[in-house]
């Protein structure tokens, strides 16, 4: 029995689940996307006067054998101008592939908790089931000469690895397991030269949105009950209130902020992973959060003078600054990627309602989830950007490849793009492997991995598409930095953290605000030494100076006010 055959018997169940309840879910802005598991939170964007609610729309047609559907508006093979031209017959894209191929690029694949833990609806958990669908599952991974995996390892606060800040998921029964599931993932990536990619949900709270976490130890007794002040969970219409299959937290407050780097930090400092992967890097809606903690913030730590709601993108964009500037102190090597809403802004894509030309009835990762993703990149906070593009680029919009390309054109810091995909039919996969090397994106990333270790897609992706062996590409900001990184801590006389001192750094634009543990970072800093001025309300600014070398981490440690 093949590898590929040993898996499919075996996660068969699981490709059921992971098709309902994986946690990349999209909103069905078309035919082509997932169900719309999060129409709730789907609204008319704030400031876009042309848009309207985003709707469904029908599914596409079936593309005859061996071709692919061309785009609704004109018959082309591609929507912009890099790729109206590629034809629409499988053998002909398959030629273009192969002039693409001995090039660097990331081929990874998402692997969810629902692929590789097992359960069964009777028996529950099962730890030897788990180590043998680890292995099967990373053997298809190196039979399909992928270079990297991208291996979820944590939902909501609580983990899939053993922690000593957040308790056992329920997936894994609640309790230890008897052995590291994570660490035996990571071991056996390495053993057949994967790269380990550890996909983490920072801000969901909790699954159990119905009940009371089991686990006494959840930070939900703590922080999340109506006792709670703050309340860390993101409000609606001024109370807590679950989205989707989750309970929120809320990004706007320090004090989250602050939890959810330590239990990074800690993950990252103890595993040899090669990446850290986040999604739900959001807010659920643009209709949340109202709490009167997050709108009395808002008058006192708002430096840009900001609308609400983009303030509140802006927090988890520093939440990403100073996460990737501890990070970057503990293990400099590790590299950080997102999967990001598929379509970034829509107003700055073609607009218009009829779906054959305009997005104007779509959502957007920016007016409707506060996600400013390319912010991120552009920033340095985000090593690559997987937006998670759901959609075929033929028939009716959205277009994969429009849309890859709005976020090829305006990240402009070098940092990477890749095509985050769904599986569809053999040549359509093929022909966005060939869009997304036209259009600047350095690689593509399936949802899931089980779905393409099906014998089928197997083959045609070890034919067409992964047919040879490439290294994923180089970071040439981690290799060869030209910036360093500041890190200060702002505490009182008396010791204690202060919480949204201004921190700025003289030649550098940004004004950070230190979180909940008196931290803050200012990334991307030019070499040589720098004034460092922290300001708090009307208090007198404390000066100091920070040497800055390329690819360090300078830290300030309990500058006081």
């Amino acid at each position: 029995m093949t590898t590929f055959t040993c898996l499919i018997r075996l996660a068969t169940a699981v490709l059921i689940v992971a098709a309902t309840t994986g946690s990349h879910a999209q909103p069905t802005t078309t035919g082509t996307a997932p169900a719309a598991t999060e129409a709730d939170a789907m609204a008319l964007p704030p400031g876009a006067p042309t848009n309207a609610e985003p709707q469904r729309a029908a599914p596409p047609r079936k593309a005859p054998p061996g071709e692919v559907l061309p785009t609704a508006a004109g018959g082309l093979g591609g929507a912009t101008s890099a790729t109206a031209k590629l034809p629409l017959q499988e053998e002909a894209l398959a030629e273009i592939r192969r002039s693409q191929l001995g090039q660097p690029e990331f081929r990874g694949a998402w692997v969810t908790r629902f692929d590789w833990i097992a359960r069964t609806r009777d028996a529950g958990f099962s730890a030897e089931e788990t180590k043998r669908r680890i292995v099967l599952i990373l053997d298809s991974a190196r039979d399909l000469n992928l270079n990297a995996v991208v291996w979820q390892v944590r939902a909501d606060c609580t983990t899939l690895y053993p922690s000593q800040l957040e308790p056992w998921s329920q997936q894994v029964g609640g309790k230890d397991p008897g052995f590291d599931p994570v660490k035996m993932a990571i071991e056996e990536a390495h053993k057949r030269g994967l790269e380990f990619h550890a996909y983490i949900n920072p801000i969901p709270c909790t699954e159990e949105r119905t009940s009371s976490p089991a686990s006494r130890d959840h930070i939900w007794y703590k922080h999340c009950t109506p006792e709670a002040s703050p309340n860390w969970l993101v409000h609606r219409d001024g109370k807590p209130d679950a989205f989707n299959e989750y309970l929120w937290l809320n990004p706007n407050l320090p004090e989250v902020q602050a939890y959810l780097r330590r239990v990074i930090v800690d993950f990252v400092t103890r595993y040899d992973v090669d990446g850290l992967h986040y999604d739900r890097i959001r807010f659920p809606s643009h209709r949340v959060s109202d709490d009167p903690w997050s709108k009395a913030r808002f008058e006192t730590a708002n430096p840009g003078k900001l609308e609400y709601n983009r303030w509140q993108a802006d927090n988890i964009t520093r939440m990403l600054s100073d996460l990737y500037a501890q990070v970057q102190e503990v293990k400099p090597r590790v590299k950080t990627t997102a999967a990001v809403w598929g379509i970034y802004d829509n107003t700055r894509l073609p607009q218009g309602r009829d779906r054959a030309t305009g997005y104007s009835w779509t959502s957007s990762g920016l007016q409707n989830y506060m996600q400013d993703s390319v912010t991120w990149a552009n920033r340095g906070c985000m090593d690559a950007l997987i937006p998670m593009i759901y959609w075929n680029m033929g028939d009716l919009k959205p277009d994969y490849d429009e849309l890859l390309e709005q976020f090829t054109t305006l990240v402009t810091s070098g940092r990477h793009v890749y095509g985050g995909q769904r599986v569809f039919d053999g040549p359509e996969m093929l022909r966005q492997a060939v869009a997304t090397r036209l259009l600047g994106g350095l690689g593509t990333c399936p949802f899931t991995l089980m779905r393409i270790s099906r014998p089928e897609m197997a083959e045609y992706y070890k034919n067409h598409i992964y047919p040879d062996r490439v290294p994923v590409p180089p970071m040439p900001w981690k290799e060869k930095p030209v910036t360093g990184t500041l890190i200060v801590v702002v505490k009182d006389r008396s010791g204690k953290p202060v919480v949204d001192a201004q921190v700025t750094v003289g030649g550098h634009d940004y004004v950070a605000l230190s979180s909940a543990d008196g931290l803050c970072a200012i990334l991307g800093v030019k070499p040589g030494r720098h004034t460092v001025t922290i300001r708090k309300g009307d208090s007198k600014p404390v000066t100091g100076s920070a040497n800055i070398t390329p690819g360090k981490v300078t830290r300030l440690e309990g500058k006081t006010l």
